[in-house]
């Protein structure tokens, strides 16, 4: 059990999380101890510009770097999307190294002033807070669905979810806390923030100075999926490459107004596992060369603590699962592994051990 502690001041905890981006588990940070009063003394915080890892595959990650001026722009539009939620404490579970945990677990509120309290999901809640803005993972609405006496004692309660899907326990906390707000945020490490929605709407909407790009080939004759292209000042450059105003994401969506859209799976069928986006084309790529002749296909699977994740299904004899799950181990980094390794046809899975 982690137990709360203030610890440095809030200066030196943002040069350690600008220098390491390291998340200070266990301990609490009262932002308003910066003084930042308006976007301005946010600015003069920051560095000239900050790396983002985007995965993407099973390679290296690629870096993304954004702007001291890009990030403050999106902590505006953060501090204005969560003015409503007057929270007297962000708790944050999202790590400090995702572009969604720097957003709302840093700059937001230091702009905003608050105090946050860092901490991992297996923590119980910090008893102090009247109003708590959560900033989650996956795993957050474990842990809410076991708190449920202690939301329900909360003046007012908001939660705030990345882009990886809803886990099975959200719902299961929204209709037993009808009290809590949800405000999903849809974002990515080379567009930052790019829509949002509130309360189970179907639909997102764009970030204020985000835009569909104009399609370059002919409308679907009926609304069909299409990849999300993008037009904003914030989108980040890749090395030292040259900055663009467009980009496309690995997200297909319907559009269903001029700054609304619906998400409607992805190119590629890239997957979030804890915090890290990963290609199965890519994945499937890698183990087939580690293990040739063997039949597999990897498939992505909702999980509760991760909001997603994936199985390998090998076809052949069991020697031939045992391979593919050796491989698994060999040939991907460990956060990448596969929940199972199974057959084809039902029968017993092989669970990994990382």
């Amino acid at each position: 059990m982690t137990t709360a502690t203030t610890g440095p001041s809030a200066a030196l905890r943002l040069d350690d999380v600008l220098a390491r981006r390291a998340t200070p588990f266990g301990h609490g940070v009262d932002w308003a101890d910066l003084g930042i009063r308006d976007d301005g003394d946010l600015l003069a915080v920051l560095p000239p510009r900050l790396p983002f890892e985007a995965s993407g595959t099973t390679g290296v990650p690629v870096v993304w770097w954004r702007t001291r001026e890009q990030l403050v722009r999106e902590a505006r539009h953060g501090a204005e999307l969560l003015a409503a939620a007057s929270a007297d404490l962000f708790v944050v579970h999202a790590p400090l190294r995702d572009p969604h945990g720097f957003l709302f677990g840093c700059l937001v509120p230091a702009l905003l002033g608050r105090r946050a309290h860092y901490a991992r999901t297996v923590d119980p809640l910090p008893p102090e807070a009247h109003r708590p803005l959560f900033v989650a993972v996956p795993s957050t609405w474990e842990r809410l669905r076991r708190s449920l006496r202690e939301l329900r004692g909360y003046e007012r309660l908001t939660v705030v979810h990345g882009t990886a899907p809803l886990p099975d326990d959200a719902l299961a906390v929204r209709r037993a806390v009808p009290r809590l707000s949800l405000i999903e945020v849809h974002s990515s490490a080379e567009t930052g923030l790019v829509g949002t929605r509130a309360d189970g709407d179907w639909d997102f909407t764009l970030a204020p100075d985000v835009a569909f790009a104009p399609r370059r080939d002919a409308a679907p004759a009926a609304p069909a999926p299409v990849p999300l292209a993008v037009r904003s000042p914030r989108i980040a450059v890749r090395g030292d490459g040259r900055p663009s105003p467009e980009h496309v994401l690995d997200d297909l969506v319907t559009v269903t107004g001029p700054r609304s859209y619906r998400l409607a799976g992805r190119r590629e069928a890239p997957i979030e596992i804890n915090g890290g986006t990963a290609a199965l084309s890519g994945i499937e790529t890698a183990l087939r060369r580690s293990v040739p002749g063997v039949g597999l296909r990897c498939v992505p699977v909702p999980d509760p603590l991760r909001g997603e994740w994936y199985e390998v299904l090998v076809e052949g004899a069991e020697l031939d699962r045992r391979a593919v799950a050796a491989a698994s181990l060999r040939a991907l980094p460990a956060w990448q592994a596969p929940r199972t390794v199974r057959p084809e046809t039902p029968g017993a899975a092989f669970r990994l051990r990382t």
